[in-house]
């Protein structure tokens, strides 16, 4: 077994390979657990990056797959995009110290729980009869009931981190935001967020070892910012059985689900490549490991594949390896390469090139330099309520 034929197999599963391509926003959702979403860019370019054509990135913005996709802020306090039963896992498995946040929030303003409950209600009775609106317009028509725009902030935040209402961007274009918040129970009638903490820890946890084993404890504790012994407790009471490997990216213990492992070496070994990617800003099957991602970096310097404040650079990857980075130049309306000197033969050069036209047509098809109806303009990488990872 070799440990670069096991992470691209773990690549080729999510859809990063051309015979492994993937045909739904939902189905591409569920193999990567979640799409990154706290920048713009990023759900759109993780979509196309495992789909074939134009037609599935472009499917993020029908009313059909809104419905079966759900934004949530969860992992690391960041927006993940993730099918509904997943969102659900991932949202109650990480409220607690989300909502810690928000009621901190509340103290340091010196407002009242009580009060900020109360426009909650407010905000509440105005999403059931209104349906979907604007942030700027609630908090408008929360400053018609005598409720401050602070004080309606912090009520939108409890409510959300709470998981009473949900967010949806109902722009059309990748780079632009029309960031709407909706009563979840009408939204998404079907998404249990009301999860036992401790069933949904569980069901995370198997989420994340099934995708993205095998992985340390260290980077499971990295990609949810849940406590080591949570982590631990919810493998104990897996029904499947954890497998530990030893591979080149750390000697600490790397754990995996059994049958994964048995499925991984009853592959050919022909398959176990992946290809050229060209894979989005903060792309999660980057930022699902710290401790062992060697197994993608190499030998390649942290810097040259993030930024100053640790978020993945959009990367141009050659079965599982880094060897530089892409950009969206406006002006010209095209994909633009930086290949990392020696990191590429002729033939990947050109496999590089055959993506960033692929890509290219993908991202004009929704681009825009019109701005929204009825929101303020917001840059292409402007993120939404960030929380930057320190690398």
């Amino acid at each position: 077994m070799t440990s670069r034929g096991l992470w691209n197999w773990v690549l080729r599963r999510q859809g990063l390979a051309d015979e492994t391509r993937l045909d739904s926003v939902e189905s591409i959702a569920r193999a990567s657990l979640g799409l990154h979403a706290a920048r713009l860019p990023s759900p759109f370019a993780t979509v196309a990056a495992r789909s074939a054509g134009t037609a599935v990135a472009a499917s993020l913005f029908a009313p059909p797959t809104r419905e079966r996709v759900m934004t949530v802020r969860c992992m690391r306090k960041t927006l993940h995009t993730l099918p509904l039963d997943l969102a659900a896992a991932a949202h109650a498995a990480t409220r607690h110290y989300r909502e810690r946040d928000a009621l901190r929030a509340v103290t340091n303003a010196h407002e009242s729980l009580a009060d900020v409950e109360a426009a909650m209600d407010e905000l509440a009775v105005l999403l059931g009869a209104h349906g979907p609106l604007h942030h700027r317009e609630i908090e408008r028509r929360l400053a018609g009931r005598r409720i401050s725009t602070p004080r309606g902030r912090l009520a939108l935040k409890l409510a959300w981190e709470r998981g009473d209402i949900a967010y949806r961007n109902t722009s059309e274009a990748w780079n632009r935001e029309l960031r709407t918040f909706a009563l979840t129970k009408q939204a998404y009638p079907a998404a249990n967020l009301g999860l036992d903490r401790h069933h949904a820890t569980a069901l995370l946890v198997e989420a994340y070892f099934d995708r993205y084993g095998p992985a340390t404890l260290a980077d499971a504790v990295w990609w949810s910012a849940l406590s080591r012994t949570a982590i631990t407790d919810a493998l104990a009471r897996s029904s499947r059985e954890v497998a530990m490997v030893t591979t080149a990216w750390s000697d600490q213990p790397q754990y995996m689900f059994a049958d994964r492992l048995e499925e991984f070496l009853t592959t050919d070994p022909s398959a176990h490549r992946a290809g050229v990617s060209l894979l989005a800003h903060e792309d999660v099957a980057l930022k699902a490991y710290f401790e062992t991602r060697t197994r993608y970096l190499g030998a390649l310097q942290p810097r040259r594949a993030f930024n100053q404040i640790g978020e993945v650079l959009p990367t141009v990857v050659h079965d599982g390896t880094v060897i530089g980075t892409w950009a969206w130049e406006p002006t010209g309306r095209r994909v633009a390469t930086s290949l990392v000197a020696g990191a590429a033969t002729a033939e990947v050069r050109r496999a590089v090139r055959t993506r960033a036209d692929q890509l290219t047509r993908v991202l004009r098809g929704r681009w825009t330099t019109a701005r929204p109806t009825g929101a303020p303009q917001i840059p292409g990488q402007t993120a939404l309520l960030p929380h930057p990872d320190p690398v």
